[in-house]
């Protein structure tokens, strides 16, 4: 009866544990992709490291991704090193030689979007041979990849609101900025205006003045002439006298004339 019982408990176990995984495995799925160079749509040279396809599984509303990497026996081991996937560090690194000795280094990375392109940083160094840093480029082909569900979406939206209020918020701040910019412009040029109309008005009140001071001087040399002229006086007798010795020489030389003929 023991025997019978441990055999029974030990069917259970093994059955409770595929039941737990069951939901998991039931996610999982293979994604062909094409390793690219990068921002372009020609292949990398790296690309025939890396083996196809991936797998993807859904987990807390989002995908993992898990790629295998893997390199030739004769170019030394684990010669190519994954740097950084999609903006952060490869995550659930493994690395595997098979039995014909080649190096295959395993790792995920999370995303709520595969419809992009995923942008991974590489290492190679092969000894003697080739040493450098690329960047790579990841497109995912996803027909019928499985949903994420209605909090992915939800997380999806938020942040599209969060970035559209941000940019609202710069928008908002530069145009006040404009407009202060533009109202001292405004106010700079109204006070430029009223000095120049400023400066105009002193100079034609000086022209003005100078003008005044002009005629004035003119008045009072005329106004001296003028009074200088009642001041002279009239010497009658003398003009008298000149008058009668004129009608005398004329009488005079009037009868010596008629007398001799």
């Amino acid at each position: 009866m023991r025997r019978i019982r441990r055999f029974l408990l030990a069917i259970a176990m093994v059955l409770g544990g595929l039941a737990l995984l069951a939901p998991i495995a039931a996610h999982a799925q293979a994604i062909d992709y094409s390793a690219l160079k990068y921002g372009t749509k020609e292949n990398s040279m790296a690309s025939g490291y890396f083996v196809h396809p991936a797998t993807v599984t859904v987990k807390h509303h989002a995908y993992i991704v898990t790629m295998d990497l893997k390199t030739a026996k004769k170019l030394t081991s684990w010669p190519v090193r994954v740097l950084s996937v999609d903006g952060h560090a490869p995550e659930n690194v493994r690395k595997v030689k098979d039995g014909a000795g080649n190096s295959h280094v395993y790792y995920s990375f999370t995303t709520t979007n595969l419809k992009r392109n995923i942008n991974a940083k590489l290492a190679i160094n092969v000894p003697d041979v080739y040493k450098a840093k690329h960047n790579i480029t990841f497109r995912f082909k996803t027909t019928n990849l499985p949903a994420l569900g209605r909090k992915a979406a939800t997380q999806t939206t938020r942040t599209r609101q969060a970035t559209q209020a941000k940019t609202a918020a710069s928008a908002s701040s530069v145009q006040p900025a404009a407009a202060t910019t533009s109202q001292k412009a405004v106010s700079s040029s109204k006070a430029s205006s009223k000095a120049q109309s400023k400066a105009v008005a002193s100079t034609m009140s000086s022209r003005t003045s100078s003008q005044s001071s002009r005629v004035a001087s003119s008045h009072s040399q005329q106004a001296d002439a003028s009074d200088e002229v009642p001041q002279q006086k009239t010497h009658w007798g003398g003009l008298i006298g000149g008058v009668i010795a004129i009608v005398l020489l004329v009488g005079g030389g009037s009868w010596w004339y008629f007398g001799k003929h």
